[in-house]
């Protein structure tokens, strides 16, 4: 797993939070540039005009604050 896409999520209450939080485009882009597990979700699904940012992501799942990435939280827990 690449660390540098770690330091962008925060594990906490066994899930991994975005760190930015909401309305933080770049750097929801930069973090799908760095994962090789980005799969778009549905069209009427994105809200980011650029289609590869976490934003688009199928495996985000929105909190109040954030989102939660579940294939980051899959994936750690099998590495580990």
């Amino acid at each position: 797993m690449d660390q540098e896409l770690l330091k962008l999520f925060e594990y906490e209450t066994e899930r991994w939070s975005f760190r930015a939080g909401l309305q933080q485009y770049p750097e929801a882009r930069w973090a799908a540039q760095l994962c090789s597990h980005f799969a778009p979700d549905d069209e009427d699904e994105q809200v980011d005009d650029e289609v590869r940012s976490c934003y688009n992501c199928q495996y985000r799942r929105w909190m109040v604050t954030s989102f939660e990435c579940v294939m980051l939280k899959n994936t750690v827990l099998l590495t580990n």
